[in-house]
């Protein structure tokens, strides 16, 4: 901070203050050049649960396609949830789902829709089963052979 002796009118003979910015300047710069180098790095990421490898594969035995029935919630376009062809009325649902996922061994719930079904209903199916406890859902996007 700088301060002027020599002013004009009444201020004859006191002091001025006056504001020297250059310090201020430089730390916005220094700052600025911080968040610039930073910003990159704290771009928001997701994870992804990838297949195994085909090497991977063949080491593992598969269990035949007979013996593992997956647990598929259905929704009609009606708005009836159906789990595995069985009519699951709504106030049942966030106790009985985890029943079924464990009784088959499964942890993972698929999830079909009816194309014609209202996306709040296919929504609040979804949101129905997470409050249940399940923490995978995977959406089926070809139909499910019977």
């Amino acid at each position: 901070m700088g301060m002027s002796v020599n002013g004009a009118g009444s201020n004859k003979g006191r002091a001025t203050p006056s504001i020297n910015v250059t310090p201020l300047v430089d730390i916005v710069l220094v700052v600025l050049i911080i968040f610039m180098l930073i910003t990159p790095m704290l771009t928001k990421t997701f994870w992804m649960n990838l297949p195994p490898r085909p090497e991977d594969a063949t080491k593992a035995q598969p269990t035949p396609p007979s013996d593992v029935k997956p647990v598929v919630m259905t929704v009609e376009p009606s708005g009836v949830i159906r789990v595995n062809g069985v009519v699951f009325p709504r106030g049942e649902i966030q106790w009985r789902l985890p029943r079924v996922l464990a009784g088959a061994g499964q942890r993972v719930l698929y999830f079909d829709a009816s194309d014609a079904t209202p996306y709040s209903a296919a929504v609040e199916a979804m949101d129905l089963s997470r409050s249940s406890g399940i923490r995978s859902i995977a959406i089926l996007t070809e139909k499910v052979a019977k």
